[in-house]
Protein backbone atom coordinates (compact mmCIF):
# COMPACT_ATOMS: atom_id res chain seq x y z
CA UNK A 1 0.00 0.00 0.00
CA UNK A 2 0.80 3.61 -1.17
CA UNK A 3 1.36 5.55 1.81
CA UNK A 4 0.41 9.22 1.40
CA UNK A 5 4.02 11.75 2.71
CA UNK A 6 3.54 14.87 3.34
CA UNK A 7 6.04 16.56 1.31
CA UNK A 8 7.50 20.31 2.61
CA UNK A 9 6.54 22.77 0.54
CA UNK A 10 8.19 25.62 0.71
CA UNK A 11 6.37 29.21 -1.14
CA UNK A 12 8.44 31.47 -2.78
CA UNK A 13 9.52 34.73 -0.84
CA UNK A 14 7.30 37.07 -3.41
CA UNK A 15 4.62 35.45 -5.52
CA UNK A 16 5.01 38.65 -7.44
CA UNK A 17 6.31 37.09 -10.85
CA UNK A 18 10.00 38.11 -12.60
CA UNK A 19 8.34 40.23 -14.91
CA UNK A 20 6.25 42.25 -12.94
CA UNK A 21 8.97 43.40 -10.17
CA UNK A 22 10.75 44.38 -13.20
CA UNK A 23 8.33 46.46 -14.06
CA UNK A 24 8.06 47.65 -10.75
CA UNK A 25 11.36 48.75 -10.54
CA UNK A 26 11.74 52.64 -11.02
CA UNK A 27 14.95 52.53 -13.26
CA UNK A 28 13.00 49.90 -15.34
CA UNK A 29 10.10 51.50 -15.65
CA UNK A 30 12.36 55.09 -16.82
CA UNK A 31 13.48 52.81 -19.01
CA UNK A 32 10.39 51.49 -20.75
CA UNK A 33 9.03 55.02 -20.87
CA UNK A 34 12.01 56.17 -22.71
CA UNK A 35 11.87 53.36 -25.22
CA UNK A 36 8.05 54.05 -25.56
CA UNK A 37 8.97 57.45 -25.88
CA UNK A 38 11.18 57.25 -28.65
CA UNK A 39 8.89 54.47 -30.55
CA UNK A 40 6.11 57.14 -30.46
CA UNK A 41 8.38 60.50 -32.18
CA UNK A 42 10.02 58.38 -34.24
CA UNK A 43 6.57 56.67 -35.69
CA UNK A 44 4.71 59.83 -35.71
CA UNK A 45 6.27 61.81 -38.50
CA UNK A 46 6.33 58.37 -40.67
CA UNK A 47 2.87 58.13 -40.11
CA UNK A 48 1.83 61.55 -40.68
CA UNK A 49 3.87 61.04 -44.41
CA UNK A 50 1.85 58.36 -45.16
CA UNK A 51 -1.44 59.67 -44.48
CA UNK A 52 -0.50 62.97 -46.74
CA UNK A 53 0.72 61.04 -49.62
CA UNK A 54 -2.62 58.60 -48.82
CA UNK A 55 -4.43 62.29 -48.85
CA UNK A 56 -2.55 63.26 -52.11
CA UNK A 57 -3.55 59.72 -54.26
CA UNK A 58 -6.97 60.34 -53.19
CA UNK A 59 -6.92 63.61 -54.89
CA UNK A 60 -5.71 62.94 -58.02
CA UNK A 61 -8.11 59.58 -58.06
CA UNK A 62 -10.92 62.05 -57.57
CA UNK A 63 -9.83 64.50 -59.97
CA UNK A 64 -9.40 61.65 -62.43
CA UNK A 65 -12.83 60.29 -62.00
CA UNK A 66 -15.06 63.42 -61.19
CA UNK A 67 -13.02 65.73 -64.04
CA UNK A 68 -14.76 64.07 -67.11
CA UNK A 69 -17.56 63.92 -65.21
CA UNK A 70 -18.12 67.34 -64.00
CA UNK A 71 -16.92 68.78 -67.47
CA UNK A 72 -19.82 66.65 -69.11
CA UNK A 73 -22.11 68.26 -66.45
CA UNK A 74 -24.56 70.78 -67.02
CA UNK A 75 -22.97 74.36 -65.33
CA UNK A 76 -25.59 74.39 -62.78
CA UNK A 77 -24.33 71.18 -61.43
CA UNK A 78 -22.07 71.73 -58.63
CA UNK A 79 -19.78 69.01 -57.47
CA UNK A 80 -21.80 68.11 -54.47
CA UNK A 81 -24.66 67.65 -56.43
CA UNK A 82 -22.42 65.26 -59.05
CA UNK A 83 -20.84 63.16 -55.66
CA UNK A 84 -24.47 62.43 -55.06
CA UNK A 85 -25.52 61.91 -58.40
CA UNK A 86 -25.32 58.02 -58.80
CA UNK A 87 -25.09 55.31 -56.18
CA UNK A 88 -21.67 54.38 -57.54
CA UNK A 89 -20.33 58.16 -56.30
CA UNK A 90 -22.20 58.08 -53.78
CA UNK A 91 -20.62 55.22 -51.99
CA UNK A 92 -17.21 56.35 -53.42
CA UNK A 93 -17.25 59.71 -51.88
CA UNK A 94 -19.46 59.24 -48.88
CA UNK A 95 -17.16 60.85 -46.56
CA UNK A 96 -17.04 63.76 -49.05
CA UNK A 97 -18.05 67.03 -47.03
CA UNK A 98 -19.89 69.67 -49.80
CA UNK A 99 -18.80 73.22 -48.20
CA UNK A 100 -21.03 75.83 -48.46
CA UNK A 101 -23.64 75.67 -51.49
CA UNK A 102 -21.40 72.48 -52.77
CA UNK A 103 -19.36 74.31 -54.94
CA UNK A 104 -16.18 73.65 -52.90
CA UNK A 105 -15.86 69.96 -51.50
CA UNK A 106 -13.53 68.56 -48.86
CA UNK A 107 -12.31 65.07 -49.28
CA UNK A 108 -9.48 63.31 -47.26
CA UNK A 109 -7.76 66.76 -46.55
CA UNK A 110 -7.61 67.92 -50.03
CA UNK A 111 -10.58 70.82 -51.36
CA UNK A 112 -11.93 70.14 -54.54
CA UNK A 113 -13.88 73.23 -56.88
CA UNK A 114 -14.62 72.99 -60.04
CA UNK A 115 -13.42 76.26 -62.67
CA UNK A 116 -14.02 77.80 -65.56
CA UNK A 117 -13.45 75.71 -69.10
CA UNK A 118 -14.94 72.37 -67.37
CA UNK A 119 -11.52 72.59 -65.20
CA UNK A 120 -11.90 70.39 -61.80
CA UNK A 121 -8.78 71.70 -59.05
CA UNK A 122 -7.63 69.57 -56.03
CA UNK A 123 -5.61 70.79 -53.50
CA UNK A 124 -4.70 70.66 -49.92
CA UNK A 125 -6.42 72.09 -47.12
CA UNK A 126 -3.35 72.60 -45.04
CA UNK A 127 -0.77 72.47 -47.28
CA UNK A 128 2.62 70.45 -45.96
CA UNK A 129 0.00 68.94 -43.45
CA UNK A 130 -2.64 67.06 -45.17
CA UNK A 131 -0.96 66.71 -48.50
CA UNK A 132 1.43 69.08 -50.67
CA UNK A 133 0.65 68.58 -54.47
CA UNK A 134 -2.25 70.30 -56.18
CA UNK A 135 -4.11 68.53 -59.17
CA UNK A 136 -5.84 69.88 -62.20
CA UNK A 137 -8.39 67.94 -64.87
CA UNK A 138 -8.72 69.80 -68.15
CA UNK A 139 -10.76 68.21 -71.01
CA UNK A 140 -7.23 68.99 -72.80
CA UNK A 141 -4.94 67.65 -70.52
CA UNK A 142 -6.34 65.18 -68.38
CA UNK A 143 -5.06 64.90 -64.98
CA UNK A 144 -2.15 67.23 -64.53
CA UNK A 145 -0.07 67.64 -61.10
CA UNK A 146 2.25 70.63 -59.61
CA UNK A 147 3.99 70.04 -57.04
CA UNK A 148 3.27 73.15 -55.01
CA UNK A 149 6.66 73.17 -53.20
CA UNK A 150 6.06 76.72 -52.19
CA UNK A 151 2.34 75.56 -50.45
CA UNK A 152 0.62 78.75 -52.92
CA UNK A 153 -2.30 76.44 -52.69
CA UNK A 154 -3.68 75.43 -49.53
CA UNK A 155 -7.36 76.31 -47.30
CA UNK A 156 -10.23 78.07 -48.58
CA UNK A 157 -8.75 81.22 -49.50
CA UNK A 158 -5.85 79.83 -51.90
CA UNK A 159 -7.83 78.07 -54.58
CA UNK A 160 -5.79 77.73 -57.69
CA UNK A 161 -7.35 79.50 -60.93
CA UNK A 162 -7.26 78.73 -64.71
CA UNK A 163 -4.77 80.95 -64.93
CA UNK A 164 -2.30 79.11 -62.95
CA UNK A 165 -2.24 76.36 -65.53
CA UNK A 166 -0.19 78.61 -67.60
CA UNK A 167 2.71 78.06 -64.81
CA UNK A 168 5.27 75.48 -66.03
CA UNK A 169 5.82 73.43 -63.23
CA UNK A 170 2.40 71.73 -64.12
CA UNK A 171 2.91 68.07 -65.52
CA UNK A 172 1.10 65.57 -66.86
CA UNK A 173 0.17 63.22 -64.09
CA UNK A 174 1.88 59.81 -64.50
Amino acid sequence: MISQATIPFEAPASSASPRSTLAQSPPAALLLAAVGLVVILVSMPRLAQWAAAGNQADAAQAAQVLGPLLSAAPAAHTLGTLMRSTAPLRHRFSDARPLGAGYLVEHHGYLLARAEGGVLFAWPLQSGRTGESAYAWTPDSGLLVHPNKDHRWTGKGQMPRPLDLELPTWRTAP
